[in-house]
This record gives structure tokens, sequence and C-alpha cells, in this order.
């Protein structure tokens, strides 16, 4: 994939601790991936608000003021709820990437 494509799937440190993790008591099972965010519980502890939600700018508070384009405020308040998403699929992008000046959240992103 790599030599094909120019990335990795899956980063080797991480296929490495998980060789090494013991199976838990409880796993989540009947289903092959988990979306975390698919918990209500959960996208309220981490105040996402989807994209499938309409208007959503308005809901999103970020504590930054109101920009004098409306549409950079628009803009800059998604991004705040979707970089909840990029976090929590952090361990699956590549450390080259990562640790690049190309990978920042400057707004605009």
């Amino acid at each position: 994939m790599h030599e094909n494509f120019g990335f990795e799937p899956n980063d080797p440190d991480t296929i490495e601790r998980l060789d090494n993790v013991d199976v838990p008591e409880l796993p989540i099972q009947g289903t092959p991936w988990y979306q975390l965010l698919s918990n209500k519980i959960y996208s309220t502890q981490f105040h996402y608000i989807g994209a499938f939600v309409g208007e959503r700018d308005k809901l999103i508070e970020d504590g930054f003021a109101d920009h004098s384009d409306p549409a950079m405020q628009k803009h800059v308040r998604m991004e705040q709820s979707d970089m909840v998403v990029v976090l929590l699929n952090l361990a699956y992008i590549p450390d080259k990437i990562i640790l690049s000046e190309k990978f920042n959240f400057n707004p605009g992103w």
C-alpha cells in the first residue's frame, strides 16, 4: 500500500500495541467497527455536533470573538466540531504526517 499510494492504512506502532493488549472482559461484539460518536453519551461529552445537523454553526460556541466575515465565522465554528472526528482518529494518521508542518489546526485547515 505504501509503495503504490504513499501511505500505510495502519500505524506500525499502533499494531504493535494492539498485539500486546489482553482481551477485555467485556469486548464490543457484533459489529466490525465501533463509531464512538454514534453513541449519544460520547457525542455529548465531546461536544460534537454532526454535519447532519442543519445550521450547526449556530449551535457551536467556540469561545472566540465573532469574525467580521460571517462566512468565515460559520466555517471556523464548524471546524471546531469536525476536529473531534480528526482527533478521535489520530491513531490512524501516520506519524510523519502528524509531525509535519502541514498538519495544523489553524483556521481553514
